[in-house]
């Protein structure tokens, strides 16, 4: 803050003001001068004022009460609003808005929830749609063989990850915001879709047996397979709330739901869902059926346990393949594209010579001597189904799944938008991701589709390829369509499980790698780390759905202990300006004399409220509820003192002539020794402090027990004379105040709008306490310094230093006066405190007595 001077060639300075703390008329006033105006710094001494021009004036006062206002006045001049800070307020304040639009607004609001009626119309067709028609096409390549293999994941027939690649994607073109995302079957989506299924499925006459030699511990958890209706409504019915509940996220503005689940607990996430993954597709890579299902909790252990028991029982033929595709797909993918793609933006579609080179191997060598006796996908009707109402029998059995999926499809797909149109430069609206996202589940429900998300592969495909729009995903489904629906679909009934099972996991290749990085992370933030390790040991021992509840637990309380643990500083003046920063870190912050600035670096709430004022009593050095238990001792002592000299002045005369007499020496000079110094006032050990101004610019939020540790610290030092005010304080938090009777305890005038103003109004009330002082005493002969009322209030003498004479303790018994002589103490002359008083002898005390008798 600074102060504006005039040049003193024009005569005689103005009063100056404050330029934070202007007075609602002096603000409005207008000069014809401000020209000549110019700033200088306030609040430090005279020799500190900076030399801004040679014709400016070095002298000026202080701050003058009607220059400080607070945040009241403040309010009620530049019409704040606080309605508006309430959700009712907000909600009227959005309906008076919309109220107010024209045809304009609302075609403009129609059209932003149909994103497609934007950029089609600008759509530039000679330069974009050959991009666009080719990226499409690559992409329905990759689609094909991943869409069976996630179908199969789902444990659906394998023709319905088709269905699903189709009909979900045409709903997120027309409504989605991101001009490159991929949507369709997703391998962690599509594990959880498959664990409802397995959990709500009733068991279907289909490879029902169960082998009786083989170890209860291994069988006793084993279902056996789902039938493909059952499957399919239940994977229907949970793809149906999902979407269901996509759309309600969105009606609550819930787009900012992704910023409670931070990066490291969704790489945890999907990282511990690769390796339920890798679990769930060994029986198809091996062969091995007998073991127990991985949905349920601990389930993992059990499954590991049963699988290397029955080892040698696998299927050699059904590895070699597994094996074969697996390393053909990692020389592709880390060899074969990274040369491609320097020539061409295109992938090698490696996944589709496999899928097609093994359905023809497989269909060629039946009924002969090379014949391969592994599982294949088997019949497969062709055709997109018609649309039916999913089964919602288990519905209510369904809600904690479908949310969790719902959450995580979510978080998924729009990091991965976030990523590629921050790097493209442009923007993504995130609630309009959850309403795509939602229409595109809830429509494919109905077609027997189940729920699905944004795929890397295919994502990073259509960035490769430079396509400009959602064209290219619409042109995906087209391909798609003639695929299912021109017969070539009933060709895949050779293809072999296992090679679908190995590019489900070839396909997390990099979630496992991402396992590996992530422990870096303990040199980076140990508490991140702590993030992802909980979630991914979570999800590994529980499952998915735990493992998301028990990430989010654990991060949030993170949160809390880290708030909880909130730093706290004063705050001192930098020399020649109104800046306040924090004390020991800048040299030339100085701290205000009888001021302390404490700033707390957090909310305040039940769980750091007791925290705030144990930090604020360190900070300011004294405690006023033990600084009042000692001055209430210390008056019960005096009042002890008192009440014993009015007994003892209301002894006789006669008594008291005769105790004269018996008095010894030693008992005089004990008694004149502890009467001799007064004892020391509580309040004299601590600093002199009248004011503590908190800095609130660093609290956000102040729930119930929070406003109380403010009222308590503002009543707790009112008791002992020191004033506490509140400086930034922010709307929401003053608005709470207002709400819950804050200001019945702390007057609204403590509160200012800036620091700046708070300090002017302390020293402001410091130089009215000093003039009254002035004032209102009288010189006089002999001055008894006055008594500490508090420990903010220490007085000290204002006149020349007069010594009072004390009366001993042996003149109160014997009647001689053997005190100091005023005129030492008119003299000005202060002796030696430490030196001891000389008692008299009794023979001295006998031969003042007959002087005394002689002169009566």
């Amino acid at each position: 803050m600074y102060r504006r001077l005039r040049n003193d060639s024009t005569g005689s300075p103005p009063p100056e003001l404050s330029t934070q703390s202007l007075s609602p008329v002096d603000a409005t006033t207008k000069s014809t001068n401000m020209a000549k105006h110019i700033l200088s710094p306030i609040g430090v001494n005279e020799g500190e004022i900076l030399a801004y021009d040679v014709n400016v004036t070095q002298n000026y006062t202080k701050s003058r009460q009607a220059d400080v206002i607070n945040q009241t006045v403040f309010d009620k001049t530049y019409l704040f609003k606080p309605e508006y800070l309430s959700l009712t307020g907000k909600i009227a304040f959005h309906l008076k808005s919309i109220g107010k639009w024209k045809r304009k607004e609302w075609i403009q609001f129609a059209r932003g929830r149909i994103p497609i009626t934007m950029w089609l119309p600008r759509y530039t067709w000679k330069s974009n749609f050959l991009v666009d028609f080719l990226g499409g096409l690559m992409v329905s390549v990759l689609s094909v063989p991943q869409s069976l293999a996630y179908g199969m994941l789902v444990g659906v027939p394998p023709s319905y990850g088709l269905i699903t690649g189709i009909i979900g994607p045409i709903i997120y073109a027309l409504f989605g915001t991101s001009k490159h995302s991929s949507p369709g079957a997703f391998a962690i989506v599509s594990l959880m879709v498959g664990t409802v299924v397995e959990s709500f499925g009733d068991v279907g006459s289909t490879n029902g047996t169960i082998d009786s030699n083989v170890d209860l511990l291994c069988c006793r958890e084993n279902k056996p397979r789902v039938s493909d209706g059952d499957a399919i409504g239940i994977a229907a019915s949970v793809t149906l709330l999902v979407g269901l509940f996509q759309i309600l996220f969105g009606l609550l503005n819930a787009g900012l739901l992704a910023v409670w689940l931070s990066d490291q607990l969704v790489q945890g996430l999907i990282s511990g869902a690769a390796v339920h993954v890798l679990t769930s597709q060994l029986k198809s890579m091996t062969r091995i059926s007998n073991v127990p299902p991985t949905s349920e909790p601990f389930q993992n252990v059990v499954f590991y346990m049963c699988f290397f028991k029955q080892m040698p029982d696998v299927d050699y033929a059904s590895i070699i393949i597994s094996v074969i595709c697996v390393v053909l797909l990692l020389i592709s993918t880390l060899v074969i594209d990274p040369w491609l793609c320097k020539k061409v933006p295109v992938k090698f579609p490696m996944e589709l010579v496999l899928v097609v080179s093994m359905t023809l191997t497989v269909h060629y060598t039946r009924n002969t001597a090379y014949e391969f006796q592994i599982p294949t996908v088997g019949q497969v009707t062709s055709g997109i189904p018609a649309p039916v109402i999913p089964p919602m029998r288990n519905a209510f059995g369904m809600m904690g799944s479908a949310m969790s999926i719902a959450i995580i499809s979510f978080v998924i797909h729009i990091s991965l938008c976030k990523l590629i149109s921050k790097k493209l430069q442009y923007v993504v609206n995130s609630n309009q991701e959850w309403f795509a996202l939602g229409l595109m589940h809830t429509t494919s429900s109905f077609f027997g589709c189940f729920a699905g998300g944004s795929s890397l592969g295919r994502t990073m495909m259509q960035v490769k390829c430079g396509t400009k729009s959602q064209l290219s995903t619409l042109i995906t489904s087209i391909v798609l369509i003639i695929f299912v629906c021109g017969g070539a679909v009933g060709c895949i009934q050779h293809l072999p499980k296992p090679v679908l099972a190995s590019i489900v996991v070839v396909a997390m290749k990099d979630l496992f790698i991402q396992i590996f990085t992530c422990f870096a992370l303990r040199k980076l933030s140990f508490v991140d780390y702590l993030i992802f390790a909980a979630t991914f040991i979570s999800v590994i021992v529980l499952n998915v759905n735990f493992g998301l509840l028990i990430g989010v637990v654990f991060e949030l309380l993170t949160v809390v202990l880290r708030s909880q643990w909130a730093d706290s500083s004063l705050l001192g003046r930098i020399t020649g300006t109104n800046h306040y920063r924090r004390l020991g870190l800048y040299e030339t912050a100085n701290d205000i004399p009888g001021i302390k600035i404490f700033r707390f670096d957090s909310p305040i709430y039940f769980g750091n409220s007791e925290m705030f004022v144990r930090k604020i009593h360190q900070a300011c050095g004294l405690n006023p509820l033990i600084v009042r238990g000692e001055l209430e001792t210390e008056n019960k002592k005096k009042d002890a003192r008192k009440e014993k000299e009015e007994e003892d002045a209301e002894i006789p005369k006669e008594t008291e002539k005769e105790t004269k007499l018996e008095v010894t020496t030693h008992q005089a000079k004990v008694l004149d020794e502890k009467h001799a110094e007064p004892e020391p006032n509580p309040a004299d050990q601590y600093e002199r402090l009248t004011h503590i101004i908190i800095d609130c610019s660093t609290i956000i939020y102040v729930d119930l027990m929070g406003q109380g540790a403010l009222k308590d610290v503002y009543n707790d030092y009112k008791t002992i004379g020191i004033s506490v005010l509140f400086a930034n304080t922010n709307e929401h938090v003053r608005q709470n105040f207002e709400t819950s009777q804050f200001f019945e305890e702390v007057p609204r005038g403590r509160m200012f709008v800036s620091v700046s103003d708070a300090v002017d109004q302390a020293e402001l009330e410091q130089r009215h306490k000093t003039e009254t002082v002035q004032t209102t005493a009288a010189p006089k002969a002999t001055v008894v310094p006055p008594v500490a009322k508090s420990v903010g209030q220490k007085s000290v003498p204002i006149t020349e230093p007069v010594l009072v004479p004390i009366q001993s303790s042996a003149s109160l018994v014997t009647g001689i006066d053997f005190s100091m002589k005023e005129n030492t103490a008119k003299g000005g002359k202060f002796p030696n405190p430490t030196r001891k008083l000389r008692v008299p002898s009794k023979l001295s005390l006998m031969e003042e007595l007959e002087k005394t008798d002689k002169t009566q």
